[in-house]
């Protein structure tokens, strides 16, 4: 099964966090310290955590401003701190068709809800009938009880079936009806009902949940007598962490320790070159080290008086650079998080019912190149494998590629609480910050790196001009060339500073409405041959239309079909009147100006499978035109 929505309430800062939606892959949760990243990430851990010590407490976890006045009001009785929904997959479906007979589940989702006190509630959609149906497939039921096995509850089928008249002619005698009720009753006394038994299926196969703020750092050095003891949880202590190490060399304490030197030799080399190598796989910070696993061999005395030789297992990281080893544990803090990071993971590819990976501020002691590299190790390697959900603060930390992970927390006080969105106009500057700052730094990269840069107002100007690019690409249909880098400039007015920016070191095109003020500028720039005049596109947008938007290269029904899906509205073409721009037309049909252009493009971003195959052939032309313009302009 996999993990679609969490949703947290009555939890620490969280009054109600709101429907959660859970990428299938990698999930980002990005807000500001104190803002309830943590207390999320800690309620959806402990929904199925790898320790079960850990659970909800009450005194511990209920806010404390609401306490008194939920327990008066009897609401604290209610307060489920988390609730996981999944889709079942179809090996779910099959662990409980082995058991009930096929058909019972009537729907692929399930969730699960649990309070601080109480038994735990699911919701689950289950035909009892077919369940009590498929128990009796392959016995001579008669006729007339076949009829009230549809019922949904099976209590009711037998007592339907115990009041049932048998007609004389009918082949069959009471005694008949009498033994297949005894067999309904047994049934139903000695077995929970089909709902229930189903979802006690289900439980034994939710996925795992791993918390990774409390993992132990892999040791420097550790007697191999350690590694022999009684296995733990992965991240359980420094030992098991050690312990993963070998078992992700694929090796164990007795090969480590031979008594031949040479095929004692020959082991740790063997495993120090394969972690070296699945280590720098992604470490790019200094190409130059290397892991070596060494032995040493000590006196130590017993506690029965007698001396003893203990072998310690030695992990050492070589610089070829400067030309000496030390103890792993005396590199670098990021170095050794990352690598005992990666050492642990191997752990978790045996889980039988797949694993959710919780990561806290991860990578904060990594250098910004760094944690685009660990970024990169849960891309790769993480998320094939397993559900990713991490809360970051760090712009490196966020994919402007993908930003239809990201989810922002938010603290809105002790009213409201903690709130997650996907919506990031909803929010303030300082939780919007971290992604402010990761688009920056991928238009500084963009900048030094790309040597044709197309400039276009907004994110939203980049949203539909990559999507239906792409989209349009696929379809073997022209699309923008794949040299341009596409840069928003956060508004007109900012993009005669950009282009001033770059200078005449790089070339741009700049795409822009017929804004006044910012065409007058960048005029200017041409004069100075800071622009190529063929390179400055205006009024490209739509013909005939003054002041046209990238908006207006949808056909109306287009756009209406972003526009509600972001609003949740149910506008129609014919509620537009005029010939305007589309903005402006929408803004007389609901009497309010509007200006919120992000919101449409987000619904295109986040429901781009369903709302891009819809587009017309109308504007896809226009977007053909717009392309084949902006490709000309290139050196």
């Amino acid at each position: 099964m996999q993990l679609t929505q969490v949703r947290s309430r009555l939890f620490r800062n969280i009054v109600d966090s709101g429907d959660v939606a859970i990428a299938p892959d990698v999930t980002a949760l990005v807000g500001k310290n104190e803002s309830g990243k943590t207390a999320l990430l800690t309620a959806v851990y402990r929904f199925n955590p790898v320790y079960p010590e850990h659970s909800f407490n009450r005194g511990q976890d209920y806010p404390r401003w609401r306490k008194v006045q939920d327990t008066r009001s009897g609401e604290i009785d209610k307060a489920k701190p988390i609730t996981c929904s999944f889709e079942l997959d179809d090996d779910d479906l099959k662990a409980i068709a082995d058991v009930l007979g096929p058909g019972v589940v009537t729907d692929r989702s399930y969730s699960r809800s649990i309070p601080y006190e109480g038994r735990h509630t699911a919701d689950l959609l289950v035909d009892e009938g077919v369940a009590l149906s498929n128990l009796y497939a392959d016995k001579d039921v008669p006729p007339a009880l076949r009829s009230v096995l549809g019922t949904r509850s099976m209590a009711a089928a037998v007592e339907q079936a115990e009041g049932l008249e048998v007609p004389e002619d009918c082949g069959y005698t009471s005694e008949d009806v009498t033994g297949f009720v005894a067999a309904a009753h047994e049934r139903l006394t000695d077995s929970a009902s089909a709902w229930q038994r189903a979802v006690r299926i289900l439980r034994t196969r939710e996925p795992k949940f791993f918390y990774f703020s409390l993992y132990q750092n892999l040791p420097g050095r550790i007697a191999l007598a350690d590694l022999n003891g009684q296995e733990e949880q992965p991240g359980a202590s420094p030992k098991q962490t050690a312990r993963a190490l070998l078992e992700l060399a694929s090796t164990t304490t007795g090969a480590l320790s031979a008594e031949d030197f040479e095929e004692r030799k020959a082991e740790l080399e063997a495993v120090s070159n394969d972690l070296t190598q699945q280590v720098f796989e992604y470490w790019k910070q200094n190409q130059d080290l290397s892991v070596e696993i060494d032995l040493d061999k000590t006196t130590v005395n017993t506690p029965n008086g007698q001396q003893a030789v203990a072998t310690h297992l030695d992990i050492r990281v070589k610089d070829r650079r400067h030309g000496f080893t030390n103890n792993f544990s005396a590199r670098s803090s990021g170095f050794q998080w990352f690598f005992s990071f990666l050492a642990a993971f191997s752990e978790f590819e045996k889980y039988p019912h797949g694993v959710v990976v919780l990561l806290d501020e991860p990578g904060l002691s990594l250098h910004g190149r760094a944690q685009a590299d660990f970024l990169r190790f849960i891309n790769e390697r993480l998320a094939p494998v397993a559900q990713v959900i991490y809360t970051t603060h760090s712009p490196f930390m966020v994919e402007t590629a993908r930003l239809d992970r990201v989810r922002i927390v938010e603290d809105r006080g002790p009213d409201t609480g903690a709130v997650v969105t996907d919506e990031v106009l909803s929010v303030t500057d300082d939780s919007l910050f971290p992604l402010q700052a990761a688009l920056g730094y991928d238009i500084a990269q963009n900048l030094f790196v790309g040597a044709d840069n197309l400039l276009v107002e907004g994110t939203s100007d980049y949203t539909y001009l990559t999507l239906i690019s792409d989209f349009l690409k696929e379809k073997d249909r022209t699309h923008l060339d794949d040299r341009w880098r596409i840069l928003p400039a956060g508004g007109a007015t900012n993009i005669p500073a950009f282009v001033a920016l770059i200078g005449s070191n790089l070339q741009a095109t700049v795409l822009i409405d017929s804004t006044p003020a910012a065409v007058a500028k960048l005029k200017n720039l041409t004069g100075k041959g800071l622009l190529a005049p063929k390179r400055l596109l205006t009024d490209t947008f739509s013909d005939g239309v003054k002041g046209s938007d990238i908006e207006d290269l949808f056909s109306p029904g287009d756009y209406l079909k972003l526009y509600n899906a972001a609003f949740g509205t149910g506008l129609k073409v014919s509620d537009l009147n005029g010939n305007d721009r589309i903005i402006a037309r929408i803004g007389r049909a609901t009497g309010a100006s509007f200006d919120e252009h992000g919101r449409p493009a987000d619904a295109l971003l986040r429901k781009r499978d369903t709302l891009l195959p819809k587009l017309s052939e109308t504007t896809l032309s226009r977007f053909e035109q717009l392309f084949t313009a902006i490709n000309q302009t290139l050196a």
